[in-house]
């Protein structure tokens, strides 16, 4: 094992950064327990607690219209009953997955031992991307800038909201007070998270780029068909996290929209298309940087157990078809027989290895994830009697 690999603590991408400092500091996160259900308590406390409250006293909790009534947001609950406790619990949910992931490379003896210093490098390297003060700086500006300019165009629209209300006497509209929390500090809280995790994995998919490029001693004969890398698309599966989030709050938005405005299921086919084209795209694209040494594992191998197979094969039939049978060796039973077939699967199971280190069920199971919160949608234009009628056909 590799030095730093001793302590798998230097390879936790969820863990450490100044604001993970900062919530240990002031108690969200206590040592080592990533104090999941503490946080989400925290973050709905300074957001949706706080908006309703002040809702509540401008009486803008149940407004004149579905627009201007913050309880009848779906968005809003989605973005913080399911957004929020969703990209905090991914620490628990995908953190530990990709640190696991990260540590095979060496305990499968992927990495040889001539590149260790190279691995211990990108390992390094990551936790020095982790830990940096400016990339968290900027995600907070970003969150901030795109919170005011949203905030603009709301004040802008010609709808009024819970968070933006006419003045009287038609001279426009001014931001609410629920309203000003929520772009100051609800939604940038929310986006801080959200790009928090983005820089997250693109630390991970440079420390993957980095492990690519060496040169691993994959098995092509590998149970999983990946070479060994199969663990990588299992890893990523736990990414689905964040497609399941992000298609709550789009199919949030969309139910408002069919329940309060009649809007037709149709209009939100092709944003949901798009959602899980994407979210397939940003999980598993980076693992095709393994393409290269795989398709080099599959081609080496399959070409020397070719050679192999033809040495064997030719031995076993002057053995056992040109020459007389061998005295005392009953053909029968006999372990070269056994052997012939055994290499012959061997090289059929070269022969069906994988280039890239996810299978199609994994493709299948993260479209599942990213389509299951659209679901509900349905059943509001569709009568439910006619969905279980669908769904009990199909099963039977």
């Amino acid at each position: 094992m590799t030095p730093i690999l001793n302590n798998d603590r230097e390879l936790y991408f969820e863990r450490g950064g100044p604001s993970y400092r900062l919530m240990q500091r002031i108690g969200l996160v206590r040592g080592d327990d990533p104090s999941v259900l503490r946080r989400v308590i925290g973050f709905l406390a300074l957001t949706w607690i706080p908006l309703l409250i002040l809702c509540l006293l401008e009486g803008r909790a149940v407004g004149a219209t579905p627009e201007e009534s913050f309880l009848l947001d779906f968005a809003a609950y989605a973005r913080f009953f399911i957004g929020v406790p969703l990209l905090i619990a991914a620490e628990v949910l995908v953190g530990p997955r990709l640190t696991a992931a990260g540590m095979q490379f060496v305990q499968a003896g992927f990495v040889r031992a001539e590149d260790y210093p190279a691995f211990d490098q990108a390992i390094a390297r990551a936790a020095k991307r982790r830990e940096s003060l400016w990339p968290e700086v900027i995600m907070l500006g970003m969150a901030l800038i795109g919170a005011w300019t949203f905030t603009v165009e709301t004040i802008g629209g010609a709808t009024g909201t819970w968070h933006s209300t006419f003045i009287s006497g038609g001279e426009g509209r001014r931001i609410s007070f629920a309203g000003l929390w929520y772009h100051v500090a609800a939604v940038p809280l929310l986006q801080f998270l959200f790009y928090r995790w983005l820089w997250r994995l693109l630390i991970w998919f440079r420390f993957l780029f980095t492990v690519s490029r060496l040169n691993l001693k994959l098995v092509a004969t590998h149970a999983d068909q990946a070479g060994g890398l199969g663990f990588l698309g299992i890893a990523h599966m736990s990414l689905g996290v964040f497609a399941f989030a992000l298609s709550a709050v789009l199919s949030a938005d969309a139910a408002f929209r069919i329940v309060f405005h009649g809007a037709a299921i149709e209009t939100f086919k092709m944003p949901l298309v798009i959602l899980l084209i994407a979210t397939q795209t940003v999980i598993l694209a980076p693992l095709l940087m393994f393409v290269p040494i795989l398709a080099r594992t599959r081609r080496e191998w399959l070409r020397s157990y070719s050679q192999l197979v033809v040495r064997y094969n030719r031995a076993f039939h002057e053995k056992w078809i040109d020459g007389p049978p061998p005295e005392g060796e009953p053909l029968l039973g006999s372990a070269d027989i056994q052997s012939l077939a055994d290499l012959g699967g061997s090289f059929e199971f070269i022969r069906a290895m994988r280039v890239v280190p996810f299978s199609q069920r994994i493709v299948l199971q993260l479209a599942v994830i990213t389509a299951l919160p659209g679901l509900p949608l349905l059943l509001l234009v569709v009568p439910i009697e006619k969905v279980l009628d669908t769904l009990g056909g199909a099963l039977l």
